[in-house]
């Protein structure tokens, strides 16, 4: 794998270590529950703990007062307490919005709004980017067709409306959708569940309820779908071309566009193609993903070690869960 920047060394080696060093915490895996870990905090941590900067020094009035800042007792505590940090890029002073730099510089809010909302879902504990549902598979969860609007029954009747006409309070999940026809047609449950993948707008029932509980988060911390993952990817690599000769900026925000990239590496738990076509991004990110994933796969097997305490079941649904794991770092090993 080839070293896509210097900085990129200071990364700890990953592939000797069987779990990772930061906090444990529970999460669901197919029904059944394991203890594994933070893989990406720490990782998120060390890249945007020192972000460049094209500020010069301050006067050392200013020195003075940042070291009484950065020494005080009760906001040094606070400071441990932030758990999200950010990414934040350099603004060009005093330049006219309708300009060329103004483009630019819509570009670095945009980059900074929704890394701001993937940091935030990622300490909540949801799942930051979904890279498979895309912005209109949302609108047409939420926007449920009028009865009328059906000309026979179909499987995307079925899923909104029940056999008397009356509408559902939610609509059926792809595998719920599958066994209604199993019933009604007597499909066999493969051939039921292509249809309803096929000839409906049926999501599967992880992804609907990821929606839902998308739709209830506040938008601060909104995790991404798709769409607006492939605009956060095209805003970072906006960032990344600089509009200048300033050579401070250029190499602040390059950098802070590369970083961001690796970010995004690390927060995604399966494995995806690089969305970026500028080289230098593209190389981060894939080394940051393959080394995220393999530490989930890492952390997945240390997980099987003792039986959990749920019993077999459990065991074979983080072993599943495991072997799930090492395809996706596979696929990113590629």
């Amino acid at each position: 794998m080839r070293r896509v920047a210097a900085w990129v060394a200071v990364r700890p080696q990953f592939e000797d270590v069987g779990v990772c060093e930061s906090d444990s915490s529970t999460r669901s895996l197919n029904g059944g529950t394991v203890n594994i870990a933070h893989v990406s905090d720490r990782e998120v941590g060390r890249l945007l703990s020192d972000l460049p900067s094209a500020h010069g020094a301050h006067t050392m009035q200013d020195g003075r007062a940042w070291k009484r800042r950065l020494y005080d007792p009760a906001k040094r505590a606070r400071r441990a307490l932030r758990v999200v940090r950010h990414i934040r890029f350099v603004y060009f002073a005093h330049v006219d919005d309708d300009s060329l730099y103004g483009d630019y510089h819509h570009e670095l809010v945009t980059a900074e709004v929704l890394m701001d909302r993937v940091l935030a879902a990622r300490a909540s504990g949801m799942k930051a980017v979904h890279p498979q549902v895309h912005g209109e598979v949302e609108e047409r969860l939420f926007n449920r067709p009028p009865r009328g609007s059906f000309m026979q029954v179909t499987p995307e009747y079925i899923r909104w409306y029940g056999r008397d006409g009356v509408r559902r309070a939610e609509p059926m999940v792809r595998e719920e959708l599958a066994i209604e026809l199993m019933g009604e047609y007597a499909y066999g449950y493969n051939d039921a569940l292509d249809i309803a993948t096929n000839n409906s707008g049926a999501l599967t029932r992880v992804d609907q309820a990821w929606l839902l509980a998308r739709a209830k988060t506040p938008i601060y911390c909104r995790p991404l779908h798709a769409t607006e993952f492939h605009r956060l990817a095209c805003a970072i690599e906006g960032a990344y071309h600089v509009p200048s000769n300033d050579a401070s900026i250029v190499k602040a925000n390059t950098e802070i566009a590369r970083r961001a990239a690796a970010v995004l590496g690390t927060v995604m738990d399966e494995f995806v193609e690089a969305p970026f076509q500028t080289p230098a991004l593209a190389d981060v990110f894939a080394e940051f993903h393959r080394a995220h994933l393999l530490r989930v796969a890492h952390a997945r097997l240390a997980g099987l070690q003792p039986m959990p305490v749920t019993g077999v079941l459990g065991w074979f649904s983080a072993k599943r869960a495991r072997i799930y794991a090492e395809v996706q770092a596979r696929l990113a090993a590629r």
